[in-house]
């Protein structure tokens, strides 16, 4: 019985209408032009993330090469290294000063570089930049303990 039933004359038309399979299409090219522009956006997201993450790891290396130095060696002033990690590269602007830094309105710093001999203290900025853009920029100050 349930042969007869699938090959019956009733059951031979169950293809898709014309409206049905345009509603369908439009259906499916709503979602993927939604869902475009958020996956793209989603990526881009990423790589900056991947920068951002780098550009931390490469200031925190290179801070602990600071450390590793005496104190009066530090070259003051400003100082610009490319250095590259985690498979990108990046431009790393020091700003090493014997009193506080200003940071002005147009990001530029402005830094004492006067030493005296009882001055043990350093001020440090870190400006970490890709392609001309500024990712990440911290300031720390430390001395030699005696």
């Amino acid at each position: 019985m349930s042969f007869y039933l699938l090959f019956s004359k009733k059951h031979k038309n169950l293809g898709a209408t014309l409206a049905e399979n345009l509603v369908s299409f439009t259906i499916v090219t709503t979602t993927i032009s939604v869902m475009t522009p958020i996956f793209f956006s989603q990526k881009e997201e990423n790589v900056n993330q991947k920068f951002l993450t780098g550009a931390i790891n490469l200031s925190k290396e290179h801070l602990d090469d600071l450390r590793r130095q005496k104190i009066i060696d530090l070259p003051l002033g400003k100082s610009t290294i490319q250095k590259e990690t985690s498979g990108y590269s990046y431009e790393l602007k020091q700003y090493i000063c014997t009193e506080e830094p200003i940071v002005n309105a147009d990001q530029s710093v402005t830094c004492k570089t006067t030493i005296e001999k009882e001055n043990n203290l350093r001020h440090i900025i870190l400006s970490i930049e890709k392609n001309e853009k500024q990712i990440y920029k911290f300031q720390t100050a430390f001395t030699r303990l005696r």
